[in-house]
Order: C-alpha cells, then sequence, then structure tokens
C-alpha cells in the first residue's frame, strides 16, 4: 500500500499544481475581489501588490495542500463492509509524508520554501481554528484598507470554500477508478 501512497501523493501534487495554474485560482480570486468592490487602486504600486498576491498565493497553497492530505488520507481503507469501514492510518501517514516533497518539487521549492510551506499548513491543522485563522491572514493583504476589513474577511471566507472544494475534486479523482 505504501508504493499506493507514493503514486497518490505524486499524482495529488500534480492536481494541485493544475487546478492552480490552469485554472488561476488566486488570481482570479484577487481578481473578482478587485473588479467585486472597484478597488483597482489595490494593485498600485505593483511591487507591494505582487508582495501581497505571493504571500496571499504562500496561504492559500498551505490550506490546499493540507485540505489535500485530509481528505487524500480519509480514502486510504484497509477493510470496507457496508457501513463499517476501517481506514487504513499507514497508508494515510505516508501519503502525508510524500505528498509535501512531491508539491514542493512541482512547485520547484527549495528546501527552506518547502519547510516554510509545511510548517504554514500545519498552522492549519486544527479544524475548529482553520477558518478564522485563514480569513486574518488573508483579508490583510487583499485589502489593506481597514474600511474594507470585513468585506475582505467575507471575500476570505468564500475562498476558503473554494479551495476545500478544489480539494475535494482532487481526492475524488485520485480515488475514482477510471
Amino acid at each position: 500500500m505504501s508504493a499506493r501512497a507514493d503514486e497518490l501523493a505524486e499524482a495529488a501534487a500534480r492536481r494541485v499544481l493544475g487546478h492552480l495554474e490552469g485554472e488561476r485560482l488566486i488570481a482570479r480570486f484577487i481578481d473578482s475581489y478587485v473588479m467585486g468592490f472597484d478597488r483597482p487602486q489595490l494593485k498600485n504600486p505593483p511591487d507591494q501588490f505582487r508582495a501581497r498576491s505571493n504571500q496571499l498565493g504562500r496561504e492559500a497553497l498551505a490550506l490546499l495542500g493540507q485540505f489535500v492530505v485530509e481528505r487524500c488520507g480519509r480514502e486510504f481503507v484497509r477493510f470496507r463492509l457496508g457501513p463499517l469501514t476501517l481506514r487504513d492510518t499507514a497508508a494515510a501517514a505516508r501519503f502525508a509524508e510524500r505528498f509535501w516533497p512531491a508539491l514542493a518539487a512541482q512547485l520547484k521549492l527549495g528546501p527552506d520554501a518547502a519547510a516554510e510551506l509545511r510548517a504554514r499548513a500545519a498552522d492549519y491543522a486544527d479544524i475548529g481554528g482553520r477558518q478564522p485563522l485563514f480569513r486574518g491572514r488573508i483579508a490583510p493583504l487583499l485589502d489593506p484598507q481597514p474600511q474594507m476589513k470585513e468585506k475582505a474577511e467575507h471575500a476570505g471566507d468564500k475562498f476558503f470554500e473554494a479551495l476545500d472544494k478544489v480539494a475535494a475534486q482532487v481526492a475524488t479523482r485520485l480515488f475514482t477508478p477510471s
């Protein structure tokens, strides 16, 4: 089962990168906020906007990775008989261990950046605290104006939900027989 977990970790990393690049998740999220609230000034000066966007992207990637690890981890099953299911925790742990290096390789991250990504993802391990944490980190990056905090937090909540849906799609595609 560990070879399968390794293969699935590589495939999951490719799918995550495909969603990020192909669907332009982060750029679309930022653009929809800028256009939706008529905030084109957020894109100026460009170097500050790029820095905030990159930081926002790292947060989103960490959360998405955490979601993928959890959702895929639930799919490793040793025994299934109707409603009775015995999870394969060893395979799930192996998947989680292999996923992060595979994702770092797909993104061409160096060792320090890969360790930072994994540490950020660990911040999102607490299921009850992850949405407020994500919202709190994303809102000031999305719109640094205090009067827009509530709207930016609401947008962060919507992005949180979108990332969870992407993780569900990744898990479904990996574990659904072709």
